[in-house]
């Protein structure tokens, strides 16, 4: 981790990170949608998380119950699926971001930016790239490539 003082960029999240090992910042403006993203998960190891299109309070808890899912020693990987994170249960689907322009914060505590977008589900628990999925495909854009296989 960058040793940034708490006075500077990003260093209202080191108190978080110290006390949880994340934080979840959230960026809301523009024409792009909603995002919001982990700043901790890199010091386990671990790329950070983005979801796009959910409202904030929602993304918080799937953010902040994947990350304890990450400190309890879960590992997310592009391509994987899990199926334990919403009720009843839906698909949510691990891109490697390859745009992690938007992740500032990570960039200002840590350097380097490495992050997995988690893909969310319609309500009928199809993802973006299935056929029949209702939403409208700027409602959660990719900030990557879709696998070619999930597992």
């Amino acid at each position: 981790m960058h040793a940034a003082d708490s006075s500077g960029p990003g260093g209202e999240f080191l108190g978080l990170i110290e006390k949880y090992g994340w934080a979840i910042r959230h960026v809301g403006e523009g024409g792009f949608p909603a995002f919001s993203y982990t700043v901790g998960l890199t010091s386990m190891g671990h790329p950070e998380l983005v979801m796009v299109g959910l409202p904030f309070d929602a993304a918080q808890g799937f953010l902040n119950n994947m990350g304890a899912d990450v400190r309890d020693g879960s590992r997310f990987d592009a391509g994987s699926v899990v199926w334990d994170q919403t009720e009843p249960p839906a698909p949510i689907a691990f891109v490697e971001a390859t745009d992690v322009s938007g992740l500032t914060a990570v960039e200002q505590v840590f350097g380097e930016v490495r992050a997995l977008q988690a893909v969310w589900s319609d309500s009928q628990g199809r993802l973006p790239w299935d056929v029949g999925y209702r939403n409208p495909p700027e409602a959660q854009p990719l900030l990557g490539t879709r696998p070619t296989s999930l597992t």
